[in-house]
């Protein structure tokens, strides 16, 4: 499996991920919303502590400054439909089980401050009680720059109120001169917050992109576009946690290209170098699933790692392997085994939640591999518990 890369586009969406989008794609969408409402956490946890600082503030001033008939109406709903969501919002920022949904619970409850903003306006008119009005357009920058929320969702939010704005002046017959104001502060606000949201989000999917590049090219070998031993160690470690839970086994399959030094001394480094990456194909078609890798272990030696394949499988799939990599049909006439390049592959399965741990397993592949390549190399042989644990040192000074 080559650890492909693939890329976030930069560019901002208002529409969700299609249904007919890949897999990779939604899944790396999903990874960039999460990494997105993370790196904002601490932005919208201030926006909603000023938002509600302000809000308290009001309430207190239309206590003391605003007449009988507009507080009785206007400050147990500021309360009920401001205050009390806005703490909920906040209290919901510390609480990590819901963190996939906070972004939504954060733009319902901006919404449902702007709504109500509106409707205590309305209040006011009716009342025939003075008051400012910039509440709406306040709470549409929040939406847009402090409370954390991607293109998508602060626009969900943002326009809304807008709408309800138009709605509510037209239903209650305001006059023409402040609606048309109204509309035209309210509606370049969201105008101006929807491009301030769009270059956020821009710039954060630059730099979620950036980072996940150099994390890929850190796990990836540079020769063949394999994971590297880094990679595949860590990979293994994971795994090997999973199939514990589950209850699973784990195959590691050690495949070498036979007599590849002297191919080098025959065919020349530029040669060898295309024949490696010729075989890393090979391997990396072979293997698809989720949690099955191949990774260039070193030279001219991959490894593979299986998650619960069954024994039968392991050797059908080794020997495979061996005759993939005998019909690519590269020259060898160096070679002792065949005059093709070939490989001789070692295969290890246990599981998981037994007594063999995962360095002992891959020196059971170790085993099986010297085993292939003691009886004579273009073979794949499956390790025997009774051949016993065998060390690295050992074999490494049979094999010189």
């Amino acid at each position: 499996m080559l650890n492909q890369a693939v890329h976030l586009p930069l560019t901002p969406s208002f529409f969700p991920t299609s249904a007919d989008s890949t897999d990779e794609a939604k899944a790396l969408d999903k990874e960039f919303r999460r990494y997105y409402s993370d790196r904002m956490l601490p932005v919208a946890r201030a926006g909603l502590s000023l938002g509600l600082v302000l809000l308290i503030a009001v309430c207190v001033l239309d206590a003391f400054m605003m007449p009988r008939a507009f507080v009785e109406q206007a400050l147990s709903l500021r309360v009920i439909t401001m205050v009390i969501p806005l703490s909920a919002a906040l209290a919901a920022t510390f609480l990590v089980k819901v963190r996939p949904w906070l972004p939504y619970l954060i733009a319902f409850v901006a919404f449902l401050v702007g709504v109500s903003t509106l409707v205590v306006g309305a209040i006011a008119a009716r009342t025939g009680t003075p008051m400012v009005s910039w509440g709406a357009i306040y709470t549409t920058f929040n939406v847009y720059l402090v409370l954390g929320l991607t293109l998508r969702q602060s626009v969900s939010a943002g326009w809304p109120i807008f709408f309800f704005y138009v709605c509510m002046g037209i239903v209650l017959g305001a006059p023409m001169q402040k609606l048309g104001y109204g509309m035209l502060f309210l509606g370049f606000s969201n105008l101006i917050g929807t491009y301030a949201s769009y270059l956020l989000e821009r710039d954060a999917r630059e730099i979620f992109g950036s980072k996940r590049e150099l994390m890929r090219l850190a796990r990836t070998d540079g020769l063949t576009g394999l994971f590297n031993r880094r990679a595949f160690d860590q990979h293994l470690r994971q795994i090997w946690k999973q199939a514990q839970r589950d209850d699973k086994h784990i195959a590691v399959v050690v495949a070498d290209i036979d007599h590849f030094k002297l191919y080098n001394d025959c065919y020349g480094h530029q040669k060898g170098d295309e024949c490696i990456k010729a075989v890393a194909d090979v391997l990396s078609a072979s293997v698809s699933r989720p949690l099955d890798i191949v990774a260039r272990y070193g030279g001219e030696e991959y490894v593979i790692v299986l998650y619960d394949p069954t024994v039968s499988f392991l050797e059908s799939f080794s020997r495979s392997l061996c005759q993939k990599v005998i019909d690519l049909d590269i020259e060898h006439k160096a070679s002792e085994a065949i005059a093709k390049v070939s490989l001789s592959i070692g295969a290890a399965i246990t599981e998981a939640a037994g007594h063999v741990t995962a360095d002992q397993l891959i020196r059971q592949a170790d085993d099986a591999l010297y085993e292939a390549k003691n009886q004579g190399r273009n073979q794949a042989i499956v390790y025997r518990t009774e051949w016993g644990q065998q060390t690295t040192a050992h074999l490494a000074s049979m094999l010189a």
